[in-house]
């Protein structure tokens, strides 16, 4: 790895890291509120004073003032710099480092790769309310969906003449190049470029961020394969995506549980009868990856529900999934269906109620895995071979506490030996703690309260971020590192949504006060920090224009001073426009 590392390789490592996670490997961490607290590793404590905060990302303690991201826990932890820590995290994350340094212009490429899908997602949904697309809509008519659910996850329809979008990029000036790169165009022997979905209702497929990185279409006519996919591009990597994740990441949130289905229309119904944490495999057998993304939602705490078939190879696919979970270090409940029934038509001829007494009732992956290998009455040879299936499965599981309790229960459940499963785990050996750093300085006592309390609410509250930008409140600020540090954290709602990568980039002191702020500023209800952003804002604005006025007064003096009628004419025609927008201001 060279060079420096691209804000957003880091952000994607964060996406798919969960912090709880990374910490309960070191620290016994238990759900405080929205947080998680502990006794801090860093130094001796007897009251758990380290809050870890898996919505932020970010942990705090506040015994001794240590805090930080994904990446400092571990460098602390493990005695590594930086780049070692990424390159770490990075393996456990399933993300490529970027090797050369041309990360500007990769970053700039792939934003416009985003952009593109963007549009093009776009385009489709106009060719939904079209005429050419009156088929598309009587077919999602037809499978139930209402016109709110398909205006939410931006159904479209892509035309069946098999040139439409390639006409429409051209008519926009958009890069045929890059859509062949996503695999939106296909090219023909001859050289001419055809739509790769023709004829399909198009579902966007989101990241976690709300981007689209791929679409899915399902065939109106009898064309096979009735349901494409987007091929494997820069955005899109089959079997690391779950369509509607995007849509249900709060609803996730608040109720530490997600459903994992199979389809499109399973998502979309499950969701519309009122079941709206659930999200879809795209079709794909599930992997450690697509569990890797739900871990920012609730950690260890989140439960996950897989719906399979109640025949022979739904139960083969739960055995299957046990051994995913395993890897992926998740807990998973399996809830089977009745025969002849998917979700979408179990939701929609039963209801929301039934679907939660099925998810009420659901047995853990792992008693139905010991189940399934090592059935009662299972005979000697039966259950050797059943450990030693179990053994494999188990050496994956990385979380000390985790394994413990699995090996627990499969050594009582198959009449072995605890050891038998130990010493089937390959571990490496942990490094010893880095002893503790001195904190980094607080932040100037001599800085404007008022900047530095709008910074403080800035880290949490979107809306005020969208206030400051649209008052252009920030560079207004009178601290040169205040000012750019509240452009760095604009910057990040802006580009990813949320201001939590921003702070890693400020200077050691700042980036400190405000990860503590985010623990002290996300207790405090909305209303709050919409009073305090909005006290801040008219102090800062107050001080800029005192700030201006005397600036005016001394040029004015000086002018006067030097004999300059243009300059003294000039400079009184600016103090009566700046009082004239005072009085205006205040009424």
């Amino acid at each position: 790895m060279a060079g420096r590392i691209p804000d957003e390789t880091l952000q994607e490592i964060r996406d798919r890291i969960s912090l709880v996670e990374v910490v309960s490997r070191y620290v016994s961490l238990k759900k405080a509120g929205r947080n998680h607290l502990g006794l801090c590793p860093f130094h001796a404590e007897k009251t758990p004073s380290f809050n870890v905060s898996e919505e932020r990302g970010f942990f705090h303690c506040f015994g001794c003032g240590t805090n930080g991201d994904v990446f400092t826990f571990v460098m602390r932890m493990e005695s590594l710099e930086f780049p070692e820590a990424v390159e770490q995290l990075a393996r456990r994350a399933g993300v490529a480092l970027p090797q050369r340094e041309h990360d500007a212009a990769a970053a700039t490429a792939r934003e416009r790769l985003y952009e593109l899908n963007a549009r093009v997602a776009g385009f489709f949904r106009d060719c939904l309310r079209t005429g050419a697309g009156a088929e598309a809509r009587r077919y999602l008519e037809r499978r139930g969906l209402s016109a709110q659910t398909i205006e939410r996850y931006g159904l479209g329809y892509a035309p069946a003449t098999g040139a439409a979008l390639v006409n429409w990029l051209g008519q926009q000036k958009l890069s045929q190049n890059d859509a062949l790169q996503l695999g939106l165009l296909g090219r023909r022997d001859g050289g001419g470029l055809y739509d790769r979905f023709r004829g399909r209702v198009m579902f966007p497929i989101r990241d976690r961020r709300d981007r689209v990185i791929g679409f899915g279409g399902r065939s109106l006519a009898d064309e096979q394969p009735k349901y494409l996919n987007s091929p494997e591009s820069p955005l899109f990597k089959k079997g690391e995506g779950l369509y509607g994740l995007a849509e249900a990441r709060q609803v996730i949130r608040d109720n530490d549980r997600v459903v994992l289905v199979e389809g499109y229309m399973d998502v979309l119904l499950m969701v519309q009868h009122g079941v709206p944490y659930t999200a879809a495999v795209l079709g794909t057998a599930l992997t450690p990856a697509q569990l890797g993304l739900l871990r920012p939602f609730g950690g260890s705490d989140l439960t996950v529900y897989f719906f399979f078939d109640g025949d022979n190879a739904g139960r083969k696919a739960a055995v299957r999934a046990f051994g995913v979970c395993a890897e992926a270090e998740m807990w998973g409940k399996a809830v089977f269906l009745p025969e002849g029934h998917d979700p979408d038509s179990f939701v929609r001829e039963r209801g929301a109620a039934a679907v939660l007494e099925l998810l009420e009732n659901a047995a853990p992956l792992s008693q139905f895995f010991y189940d399934s290998v090592a059935p009662a009455g299972a005979s000697f040879g039966e259950r050797a071979r059943a450990a030693e299936e179990v053994g494999g499965v188990l050496a994956r599981v990385k979380n000390e506490v985790r394994f413990d309790l699995l090996v627990r229960e499969a050594a009582t459940r198959l009449g072995v030996s605890e050891d038998v499963f130990r010493r089937a785990r390959r571990g490496a050996p942990r490094s010893a703690p880095a002893p503790p750093k001195p904190p980094a300085r607080e932040p100037d006592a001599g800085w404007p309260k008022a900047e530095l309390a709008l910074l403080e609410v800035l880290v949490v509250d979107r809306g005020a971020a969208l206030t400051v930008l649209e008052r252009g409140t920030a560079a207004l600020l009178s601290h040169p590192e205040l000012r750019e540090a509240a452009q760095t954290l604009l910057d990040g709602w802006e580009l990813a949504g949320s201001a939590d990568g921003a702070i890693a980039r400020l200077a050691p002191g700042l980036a400190n006060h405000l990860t503590k702020a985010v623990f002290e500023s996300a207790e405090m209800p909305a209303e709050m920090r919409a009073q305090v952003a909005d006290d801040c804002i008219k102090r800062i604005e107050e001080a800029a224009n005192k700030r201006r006025r005397l600036q005016l007064l001394e040029r004015y003096k000086e002018a006067e001073r030097s004999g300059d009628a243009e300059a003294v004419r000039a400079t009184l025609a600016d103090l009566n426009e700046h009082r004239r927008r005072e009085e205006v201001r205040h009424g």
